[in-house]
């Protein structure tokens, strides 16, 4: 009986996982052919239920920044490819259309032009936390199929290498898991964001009766050293003020 319950269970897993896959995949191609067809609000508004709904990757972002640009959406695209940079630093494409959104801009952006060793780091570990997700769903489900057959064989030397390889199944899914959390959390914590106001006033403090320091312009890109319930504290050209949150999303 147990036995049958464990069948069902891992059939049931792999069953809806695969489902799920076939559902992004087929969202994602007709959002490619809506974006080569020039219906670019179609195609912006398929990716972005993908991403919505926790998909990420650099050929998602790339797509979004790029159904955006067309659509004359300059800090949305500037956020998107930003985004993208974070999981693929160095991507060619996502840079080359940052420094081509860049000529726009009244207020230039700095883009990272060179990739460190943790930017390697996190770019491996970054391929899509969704990536680790799927992988430890897979080292789970065969996991549990090795343990399944570890427990029902009498065979000692089956048992033994059934035994082992569900140990290290089982630690690569754990594996899978952490490279999962520090990729997501690599792309949920971010201290630059992106003007989303035709021009934004940088006041010497979270005031709106304090005095206007200096002013930025949409899709220029901010350093966030600080912030309260509604103000960022912003760095521009190490030039520093403060900034209503309402007129920023962070990257």
């Amino acid at each position: 009986m147990l036995s049958r319950i464990v069948q069902i269970g891992l059939i049931f897993l792999i069953f809806s996982n695969n489902v799920i896959c076939q559902e992004n995949d087929s969202i994602f191609n007709v959002s490619n052919i809506h974006y080569e067809n020039k219906n670019y609000d179609s195609a912006k508004t398929g990716y972005l239920k993908l991403y919505n709904n926790g998909l990420i990757s650099k050929e998602l972002l790339l797509n979004l920044g790029n159904s955006y640009f067309k659509l004359d959406s300059l800090p949305h695209a500037i956020l998107f490819y930003e985004k993208g940079m974070k999981i693929a630093p160095g991507n060619k494409d996502l840079m080359h259309n940052l420094q081509f959104c860049n000529t726009f801009l009244k207020d230039k952006n700095s883009i990272k032009k060179s990739i460190f060793i943790n930017d390697l780091v996190f770019s491996f570990l970054g391929k899509s936390p969704n990536y680790w997700a799927f992988s430890s769903i897979i080292t789970l489900s065969l996991s549990c199929i090795l343990f399944f057959f570890y427990w029902i064989t009498n065979k000692n030397t089956y048992k033994r290498i059934y035994f082992y390889s569900f140990v290290v199944t089982l630690l690569i899914f754990i594996a899978c898991v952490l490279f999962s959390a520090i990729s997501k959390s690599k792309i949920n914590n971010s201290n630059y964001a992106v003007v989303f106001s035709p021009t934004a006033k940088v006041m010497t403090a979270p005031s709106q009766n304090s005095s206007t320091t200096y002013q930025l312009h949409e899709g220029s890109k901010a350093k966030i050293t600080g912030e309260n319930q509604l103000w960022f504290e912003i760095s521009f050209n190490d030039r520093k003020g403060w900034v209503q949150k309402k007129f920023l999303k962070r990257i």
